[in-house]
C-alpha cells in the first residue's frame, strides 16, 4: 500500500490566521538571526539586505494580516465582565486593553511601512506600539502565575484522577509562561529596557510554541 501524506493537518494549521501569522513569524525572526549571523561573519552586504528585505516584508505582511483584530480583543475585554475573580477581570482586561491598543498602533505602522501614509511621529507610534504589547505580556504573565498557584492549592486536596487533570493544566500553564517571558524579551529590547541584540532577539522569535499550540488547538477539534 502506497503511504500517503495526511495534509489535512497542515492545511487546518494555516486556514487560520493564527497559524499563518506563526509561519510567518518564525521566517521574520529567523531571517533577523541570519542578517546578524551574516554581517558577523562578514558576508557581502547584499547578503546582509537580502535577509533584512525578508524580515521587513514578512513583518509588514503580518501586520496587514492583523488589521481588524483590535475589535476581537475589545470584544473579549467587553465578555471578561463575567469573570467572578476580581483579580482575573482586571488582568483578562487589561490583556485585551493592551493587545487592542498594540494592534491599533501596528497597523498604522503598517500603513506608513507599505507607503500609503506617512506619519511624522512613527517613532513614537513604534514606541506605543511596543509598550502595549509588553503591557499585555504582563498582564498574561500575572494571570497565568495565579492561575498556576490556583492549581497548586487545588491539587493538594484533589483525588488522584483530579491530580492528573491538574497536572496537564500545570504543563500547559508552565509551557504559556515561558513563552510569554521569552516574547516579553522583544518589546522590552526595542524599548531598551534590556540590552539584547539582533541575534538573540531573532532566535527568541523563531520560538515555536505558539505555533504548537495553535497546531493542538485546530487538530484537537472534534477528537474524543
Amino acid at each position: 500500500m502506497t503511504n500517503v501524506i495526511n495534509v489535512q493537518p497542515w492545511l487546518k494549521f494555516t486556514a487560520t490566521t493564527i497559524g499563518r501569522d506563526q509561519v510567518y513569524r518564525t521566517v521574520q525572526y529567523f531571517s533577523r538571526f541570519l542578517a546578524w549571523y551574516v554581517t558577523r561573519q562578514g558576508l557581502s552586504r547584499e547578503t546582509v539586505a537580502r535577509f533584512n528585505r525578508l524580515k521587513k516584508t514578512l513583518g509588514l505582511s503580518r501586520k496587514l494580516m492583523r488589521i481588524g483584530k483590535p475589535i476581537e480583543h475589545l470584544e473579549s475585554a467587553v465578555a471578561a465582565r463575567s469573570l467572578k475573580n476580581e483579580l482575573l477581570l482586571f488582568c483578562t482586561v487589561g490583556k485585551q486593553l493592551s493587545y487592542a491598543g498594540y494592534l491599533t498602533y501596528d497597523a498604522l505602522i503598517f500603513l506608513d511601512g507599505a507607503g500609503a501614509y506617512k506619519f511624522k511621529n512613527i517613532e513614537r507610534y513604534n514606541e506605543l506600539a511596543n509598550k502595549f504589547w509588553l503591557s499585555g505580556i504582563v498582564f498574561s504573565l500575572f494571570t497565568g502565575l495565579y492561575k498556576t498557584r490556583q492549581i497548586l492549592i487545588r491539587r493538594e486536596a484533589a483525588a488522584r484522577d483530579e491530580k492528573s487533570y491538574a497536572q496537564t493544566e500545570l504543563k500547559t500553564l508552565t509551557k504559556q509562561l515561558l513563552q510569554d517571558t521569552l516574547d516579553a524579551l522583544i518589546p522590552s529590547s526595542s524599548l531598551g529596557y534590556v540590552d539584547l541584540d539582533d541575534g538573540i532577539v531573532g532566535l527568541i522569535g523563531t520560538s515555536i510554541m505558539g505555533a504548537q499550540t495553535q497546531w493542538a488547538k485546530v487538530n484537537t477539534v472534534g477528537k474524543a
